[in-house]
């Protein structure tokens, strides 16, 4: 049977991996090729199993065929290459496994970028909190959400040796009492065990909640 992947709202390239039972198969989008916005794929049941990971692009390969003429396009290629870098380290890539199921021959599931943050939204934040975001990508079929079945960590590490640096800038002796706060918290929202249960009860919110959740994150990325 075929069917489409459209992909959509995101700067990550994205490994899509099938499992159906005729075994595994895996489709790469690349965001510098706007072809690979829309794949076709071939499924054996109308049910089947996706898994979604974010992956980082290229930059360095992209900034490095950046034609540099003067001062200041040498200037964009290093700020452009450390933001790029940076960014990667500050945000939690999530890979998400959804459940497909009744689809027909030549539906589209549309994975689409999407945004989880936390500690962004108390007017009393008194620690400062770090600010952490998921990201990720949800898939749906006919206007209907995935169910999502699994979610999981990909930069953790990365993530958690980010934050003591950023924590660390601002020094003074209240970091002997808030450094372990938000250490403490930076690990434990990027755990699998948390990952996995906010964008399973995330995935299975009404509309009315979900717009909820999603109406913050924008009034908090306008700022």
């Amino acid at each position: 049977m075929k069917l489409s992947l459209f992909f959509s709202n995101s700067l990550y390239n994205c490994e899509a991996i099938i499992k159906d039972t005729s075994g595994i198969k895996k489709y790469v989008t690349n965001f510098e090729d706007k072809q690979s916005d829309f794949l076709e794929i071939e499924v054996e049941n109308s049910n089947f199993e996706l898994t979604v990971i974010p992956k980082m692009p290229d930059y360095k390969s992209a900034f490095s065929d950046m034609e540099v003429q003067n001062w200041k396009d040498r200037l964009a290629k290093k700020v452009g290459n450390a933001l790029c870098s940076t960014l990667d380290k500050m945000l939690l890539r999530v890979g998400c496994t959804y459940m497909v199921s009744d689809t027909k021959e030549n539906d589209i599931i549309c994975i689409c970028g999407q945004e989880y943050i936390f500690g962004t939204f108390d007017k009393f934040d008194l620690f400062e909190l770090v600010p952490m975001a998921y990201m990720f990508f949800e898939a749906s079929c006919n206007g209907d959400l995935c169910k999502c079945s699994d979610a999981f960590a990909l930069n953790r590490k990365e993530v958690i040796s980010s934050a003591k640096k950023l924590i660390l800038i601002d020094f003074g002796l209240h970091l002997l009492f808030t450094y372990p706060i938000q250490i403490g918290r930076i690990k434990k929202l990027t755990s699998d065990r948390k990952v996995k249960g906010t964008l399973l009860k995330f995935n299975t919110l009404d509309k009315k909640e979900r717009e909820k959740i999603l109406s913050k994150k924008e009034e908090f990325m306008s700022r």
